[in-house]
C-alpha cells in the first residue's frame, strides 16, 4: 500500500485544499497492489494536502467494502502509515537512533548494522513493488506528467481508466516496453537475498501486537544472518 500524487485542475477557492509541497494542485491517490504489479484497490480523489494516514482513514471510514487483509496477512506500508493490525510498517528513526530504510541507502553503504536495519532492508525490497508499479503507470500514461486541462471529476475518471488499462496490459502478458524496462532495472538492483520465512485503546493494542510480530521477524532475520 502506498500513495502517489497526480495533478488536478480545481477552482481557485479549492486550490489550498489540493495544494501539496510541490506547489501545485494534486490528488492523493492511495493504492494497494499485489506482487505482480497489479492494482487491487484504489482510493481515488483525496486532496493533495492530505497525509497518507488521513487518506487511509478516509477510505476505511467511507468505503464499506474496503479490503482489509485476513487476520494472518498484512499490507506492507511505509513509515507514513501506522504500524497496526493488518498494516506492516518499518522501523522508524528516532531522536537517539538513525535507522536506514530506503533501498538507495543500502546500495553504496555498509550492510545492515543491526536487526532493525536488516528488517527494513527486506521490508523495503518487498514493498518496492508498488513503487515500480506507480513508475510504470505514470511513465505509460503521460497525461499525469503535465497539468491537466480537465476538471476534477474527469481527472478522477482518467485515473480509473488508466488503472484498468494498466491491469489489462499486465494480465494479458503483452510484450510491453515500460514493464520490461522496470523489470530490467529491478534485476540490476537486486544485490542481496534473505529468507524471510513462511489512537484509541484498540489502535494501541493493534500497534503493540504488530510491534511484537515485527520484532520476532527481525530477531529471526538477524539470527539467520549471524549464523551464515
Amino acid at each position: 500500500m502506498d500513495g502517489t500524487h497526480v495533478c488536478v485542475k480545481v477552482k481557485p477557492e479549492l486550490q489550498e485544499m489540493y495544494w501539496n509541497r510541490h506547489d501545485n494542485a494534486y490528488l492523493n491517490i492511495m493504492a494497494i497492489c499485489d506482487l505482480n504489479m497489479l492494482f487491487t484497490y484504489i482510493w481515488n480523489g483525496a486532496p493533495g494536502s492530505c497525509h497518507d494516514t488521513t487518506v487511509l482513514q478516509m477510505a476505511q471510514q467511507i468505503d464499506t467494502e474496503f479490503p482489509l487483509p485476513p487476520s494472518d496477512k498484512y499490507y506492507l506500508v511505509d513509515s507514513g502509515y501506522p504500524n497496526k493490525q493488518g498494516f506492516f510498517a518499518p522501523y522508524r528513526s528516532s531522536r537517539n537512533r538513525f535507522v536506514r530504510y530506503h533501498m538507495s541507502q543500502f546500495h553504496s553503504s555498509p550492510p545492515p548494522r543491526n536487526k532493525h536495519e536488516l528488517f527494513n532492508q527486506c521490508h523495503a525490497f518487498l514493498r518496492s513493488v508498488i513503487e515500480r508499479m506507480f513508475a510504470v503507470w505514470k511513465k505509460k500514461w503521460r497525461i499525469f506528467s503535465d497539468f491537466p486541462r480537465y476538471n476534477i471529476q474527469i481527472q478522477k475518471r482518467v485515473v480509473m481508466a488508466t488503472v484498468g488499462l494498466h491491469n489489462f496490459i499486465r494480465i494479458s502478458n503483452f510484450m510491453d516496453a515500460d514493464f520490461a524496462d522496470i523489470m530490467t532495472e529491478t534485476k540490476n538492483n537486486q544485490n542481496f537475498e534473505h529468507d524471510i520465512g513462511d489512537m484509541d485503546a484498540t489502535e494501541i493494542a493493534d500497534g503493540e501486537a504488530m510491534t511484537q510480530i515485527r520484532d520476532t521477524i527481525a530477531n529471526m532475520l538477524w539470527e539467520n544472518q549471524s549464523n551464515r
